[in-house]
């Protein structure tokens, strides 16, 4: 297996993968077709952007899985770089072999390559797997967003 940058011909692959991801989450379901069209866009630049990224787990001529993130100055008004990390997934029949983790030991490598202080990972509240997971890299609970939902 390899890990390694995105290659711009890959974005509907890992798009595709992205709608996977969607489906398989509770209360989650499959991407229009006009939100994956965009979303396989963004994640092909990620190839060559200078502070995006998306790293993808290669096994023989198969991507198994991709992580994805960014580094970023948020407001400007701290003298540091903050890295955030937004989702990875690995394929089901490939869960367990070590993807998961050597996806996100590179995105942590890629961001700190680059500066960032922090980096972050946005979770669901009550995603304890998910929680756990990433606490084993380091990562430590200290945000809580609270969101206020339209009634329509």
């Amino acid at each position: 297996m390899e890990i390694r940058r995105i290659h711009e011909s890959e974005g509907d692959a890992v798009g595709a993968l992205w709608d996977r991801m969607c489906r398989e989450i509770e209360d989650g379901g499959p991407l229009t077709e006009q939100g994956r069209r965009s979303l396989s866009r963004m994640l092909a630049m990620s190839a060559w952007h200078r502070d995006a990224f998306c790293l993808v787990a290669v096994d023989g001529a198969r991507i198994t899985g991709f992580v994805n993130g960014r580094l970023d100055n948020e407001d400007g008004l701290l003298p540091c770089l903050n890295g955030e990390i937004d989702s990875l997934y690995v394929l089901p029949e490939s869960r367990g072999t070590g993807v998961s983790r050597a996806l996100a030991e590179a995105a942590i490598t890629w961001l700190r390559e680059r500066g960032a202080h922090t980096i972050r990972y946005l979770s669901c509240a009550d995603a304890g797997d998910d929680h756990r997971f990433w606490q084993d890299f380091g990562f430590e609970p200290d945000m809580v967003c609270l969101s206020l939902y339209r009634d329509e």
